[in-house]
């Protein structure tokens, strides 16, 4: 793949724009572009051909790109890189974090207004905004004209401490059939059951709009993949999405094991650059003894099929269990490139850490989740990477923060994730982990345009 990455590069340097089949969708100048390309690890612009990179290398040579119609970008000196790609996270509970307001916590006007331009930034158009808990020194104390400026395109239903009273917008009001009514923020009984009424049953399950959510609040972080591990099998919600130009993200969606068992469906054929995509199946294993021999019984049957298995274990008996279960699909279903995966990995015992290499295993570690507990402590990830490991980052969000800069920032010597180490576990090794490598994680020619 090197030696791929660096004869393109050679071939777009010098050559005039017509031979590279015209000009770039996007080019960016004046950055401080880091590629994750050993053979050419920084640049200064690059120039993009609908969603693959067609040129790395300087201003001057990325201006031949720009033609006619080309958006171009000056980046300021600023730092240019490969979206984030969070390897563990659960992707519609992401969503559904948008689905209620709690404002029992929000004392002041200004706070309300806050946290609603907060939700309105990522809400799609249309999706209610619900709550409850307001108190009524807040209700008194908010503006009408305030409130339909921030969210003209959402409606807000919010129920107040006292549940006889709630906070509506102008949009909702609307809805409700009550735009001619005059009263302020809050309603008559009445009024108030009405509106109500016209919010969807099915609010917490409209999973289309929860999943744009959810998109949007990635984009938010410069997050352009993420490794859906909640099990929930949404990938036709999400093909949707995509279909309507409305998915920011590129998703590979985990099945359960354990219902994959019950049909046993081969896997799915899939291309990596597809912006969504299936494959992996995860299971789990707590450390009952007595739950071993049907994992076991599945695992075996889902690699033996194809899939890629991945395990969720925290502590040193699960882990140590998982491995064994994979060694023995290993002797029974004989060599391949399969990748199995540890999710979160922690506490795995010294004596375990010999296998993860020998048995070509992903480990899925969330620095910011468990970094401070015994498992990721001093020098752990080196313990894995020395042992023939490949590590892929994410957040296990929305378990805790979305945020990738909390796990580059959790890179202090004593728990041995230094930011080299961060950035290539949430670009290459989460790359490498969903088996992408050949079109993420890098910004070289050929490669996927996520940025």
């Amino acid at each position: 793949m090197r030696l791929f990455a660096a004869i393109l590069i050679s071939l777009f340097i010098g050559c005039p724009v017509a031979a590279q089949g015209g000009a770039a969708d996007l080019v960016i100048i004046n950055g401080d572009v880091r590629t994750l390309d050993r053979e050419k690890p920084r640049a200064g612009a690059l120039a993009v051909r609908g969603n693959r990179i067609v040129f790395v290398g300087s201003d001057a040579d990325a201006r031949k790109f720009i033609g006619e119609w080309t958006r171009l970008i000056d980046a300021g000196g600023k730092l240019v890189m490969p979206g984030f790609n969070d390897s563990h996270v659960h992707f519609m509970a992401i969503g559904n974090k948008f689905s209620s307001l709690n404002a029992r916590e929000l004392q002041r006007p200004e706070e309300f207004y806050e946290q609603l331009r907060f939700y309105v930034r990522f809400l799609p158009k249309g999706r209610w905004i619900l709550g409850s808990g307001a108190s009524k020194e807040l209700v008194a104390s908010l503006t009408p004209a305030e409130i339909d400026r921030i969210a003209p395109d959402n409606p807000l239903f919010v129920y107040a401490a006292d549940p006889t009273e709630a906070i509506a917008n102008s949009a909702a009001k609307k809805i409700a059939g009550l735009a001619d009514v005059k009263e302020g923020v809050t309603f008559s009984e009445i009024d108030l059951a009405r509106i109500a009424r016209r919010v969807p049953a099915d609010h917490i399950r409209r999973w289309s709009e929860i999943a744009e959510t959810a998109s949007n609040y990635a984009a938010s972080y410069g997050i352009t993949s993420v490794q859906d591990t909640d099990s929930d099998a949404r990938a036709d919600v999400y093909r949707e999405l995509g279909a309507a130009g409305r998915l920011k993200t590129r998703i590979y969606d985990c099945s359960s094991l354990t219902g994959w068992f019950s049909d046993q469906i081969p896997p799915p054929r899939n291309e990596p650059g597809e912006m969504v995509r299936t494959g992996c199946l995860k299971g789990f294993h707590e450390g009952d003894d007595e739950w071993t021999p049907r994992l076991r019984e599945q695992v075996l049957a889902a690699d033996k099929a194809g899939w890629q298995v991945a395990v969720h274990a925290i502590g040193s008996k699960p882990n140590s269990i998982v491995l064994d279960i994979f060694e023995q699909a290993v002797k029974a279903n004989g060599k391949r490139d399969r990748r199995f995966r540890i999710e979160h990995a922690e506490g795995i015992l010294a004596r375990d850490l010999p296998r993860l290499g020998r048995l070509g295993v992903v480990v899925s570690i969330q620095p910011h989740l468990f970094g401070r507990g015994a498992g990721y402590a001093t020098g752990y990830y080196h313990s894995l990477v020395g042992n023939g490991s490949l590590a892929a980052l994410g957040s296990d969000a929305p378990m805790t923060a979305f945020d990738p800069l909390l796990g580059l920032n959790f890179r202090s010597a004593g728990q041995g994730f230094s930011l080299p180490d961060s950035v290539r576990g949430y670009m290459t090794g989460a790359a490498y982990a969903e088996f992408t490598e050949a079109v993420k994680g890098k910004l070289v020619p050929g490669m996927l345009a996520d940025i």
